[in-house]
């Protein structure tokens, strides 16, 4: 076993220590782990809270969001695709016996299809603190440390996540959003999308609500549809 499986290991077992003891306890953290409120609905207000700023960098901020949000796509993508590209790497939940208590209400076929690296929440919820941490800094702290201890941490708690799922995850969620972002506003969409959205608000605000729903929950509607449809056209094509 190397340095780092056994640095994961003892983390992940400290954090765990107090799952299977009370059931009150696992259900808040599993409540806390699936609410969209607390993860993409508190990023999704922060968001409309910088695209409404009324100060001299309004225009600017705003082709930073919309590039950001366009980004955030590919930063999701990224991780599903390094998930499903990598070899296989077991959750704690389904690892081989090594002191894990498994938490009340988590049942052991939960995300065992699913490789655990990279933790697609962190990069994905990570991602979203940068543009937040453009605007403000104390804000952005706030962002980053938000999505450790409310979005990580409880999945950890859980058994979906070892410590270096979260860390890989945040590196490329934070590398990537910088990243395609950068080069985003180095185009002229962000700038047509902010313009577009003037003259035509009720359309623009429409489509921005549909996206940001899915956005607030890392696309899981459009993922199923679409993994549903790939299925449906295996099965005409066979």
């Amino acid at each position: 076993m190397t340095a780092i499986n056994r640095w994961d290991e003892w983390l992940i077992l400290q954090i765990n220590r107090p799952a299977g003891h009370s059931e009150l306890l696992d259900q808040f953290a599993l409540d806390v782990a699936e609410s969209a409120f607390l993860k993409g609905g508190v990023f999704l207000a922060a968001y409309c809270w910088i695209w409404f700023d009324k100060g001299p960098r309004r225009e600017e901020l705003r082709r930073m969001i919309v590039a950001s949000m366009v980004a955030a796509l590919f930063v999701a993508l990224a991780a599903r695709l390094m998930q499903m590209g990598l070899p296989f790497h077991f959750r704690p939940l389904h690892a081989p016996p090594f002191g894990f208590n498994t938490p009340h209400g988590v049942h052991s076929e939960t995300l065992n299809a699913w490789s655990s690296f990279p933790s697609d929440h962190a990069a994905f919820f990570f991602a979203l603190s940068v543009p937040i941490w453009t605007w403000s800094r104390p804000l952005g702290v706030v962002a980053f440390c938000w999505v450790l201890v409310v979005i990580c941490l409880p999945r950890a708690y859980l058994g979906f996540h070892y410590p270096s799922d979260v860390l890989g995850g945040a590196v490329l969620g934070i590398v990537l959003m910088v990243a395609v972002r950068g080069a985003l506003l180095r185009t002229s969409l962000p700038g047509w999308i902010v313009r577009w959205s003037s003259l035509h608000p009720g359309l623009f605000s429409t489509v921005a609500i549909l996206y940001a729903l899915e956005l607030a929950t890392l696309f899981e509607d459009a993922r199923h549809i679409a993994l549903d449809a790939l299925r449906f056209a295996s099965k005409l094509v066979a």
